[in-house]
């Protein structure tokens, strides 16, 4: 009888050792309550709690891959219902006039969304990323100004037209078009000559005579004025030239073009030249032919 006690004992003893060495909370966790099968799930019973310790360091980790995707009837939240993310250039983002009592908004990664001004609820979208593989699609590549001659070959010389100091090419400091959260609302954007066609435009110009042709690029595209014309003069050499737009329409993928003329006169001898500008997913001008 004694045994058979000690037995029962030593298996009471066994059992309660086995169960205080179980995890708390449900099957499917260790000990630290993570879920051993990983994010996506389904469960997200842990979602947003973080890390005490980790508050007020930067946030590093990548930017999410499945961010919102808000959809027509949606009510856009209000961080992106101020003035900061209003669209008043939407002409040149391809985007339509918005209907009296809307107007288009726009988040931080340039989304953009049609809203009802007294809602905020949206009544169409348009999101960059779908803008960038149409852009890719039809041109090849988006230009940055690293890949402008003029960048490239006259940065540490004399900009007597403020050209680069200004920002007007695309991209740089303080340009309204390359500040990731004033794009949607900028009024002007950097104009970028990218390319074969875009070098071919300067190639019989030094560097001052590009930086103030440069002025001419960036206010007869920005214009919206067709037929506008625009001139330069560089007054340490002579050289000239000018700049007009003849129209200004949407491609087939609704991006904002320009066709243009141009005609410089180097020592007196006139080079005319045409071409065409389109603004880009990031709102530069880029000529594309």
């Amino acid at each position: 009888m004694k045994t058979i006690v000690t037995a029962v004992m030593a298996i009471s003893l066994l059992n309660g050792a086995t169960a205080f060495a179980q995890p708390n909370g449900p099957p499917g966790r260790d000990q630290n309550n993570q879920d051993r099968n990983g994010p996506g799930n389904g469960r997200g019973n842990d979602q947003g709690r973080g890390n005490p310790n980790d508050q007020g360091r930067p946030n590093t980790s990548p930017p999410q891959q499945n961010a919102p995707r808000y959809a027509k009837g949606d009510r856009l939240p209000q961080q992106y219902l101020d003035s900061r993310h209003t669209v008043s250039d939407y002409r040149g983002y391809g985007l339509r006039a918005p209907p009296r009592g809307y107007r288009w908004a726009h988040d931080d990664d340039n989304n953009f969304f049609l809203v009802l001004l007294a809602s905020g609820v949206i009544a169409d979208v348009y999101y960059n990323n779908d803008r960038s593989q149409r852009w890719d699609q039809r041109h090849a590549r988006t230009y940055t100004y690293n890949d402008d001659a003029y960048y490239q070959q006259c940065r540490t010389s004399s900009d007597p037209a403020g050209v680069i100091v200004g920002a007007l090419i695309g991209g740089l400091i303080g340009n309204a078009a390359g500040n990731r959260n004033n794009r949607g609302a900028a009024t002007a954007a950097g104009v970028i000559l990218g390319g074969a066609a875009g070098a071919a435009l300067t190639k019989d110009m030094d560097c001052n005579d590009r930086s103030y042709a440069y002025k001419t690029y960036y206010n007869g595209l920005n214009s919206e004025r067709p037929g506008s014309r625009y001139t330069w003069k560089n007054p340490s050499n002579g050289h000239r030239g000018d700049f007009t737009v003849g129209r200004y329409y949407n491609d087939p993928d609704n991006f904002r073009c320009a066709d243009f003329t141009q005609t410089i006169y180097i020592n007196g001898r006139p080079e005319p030249a045409r071409g065409t500008a389109c603004r880009q997913p990031d709102g530069t001008w880029a000529v594309v032919n």
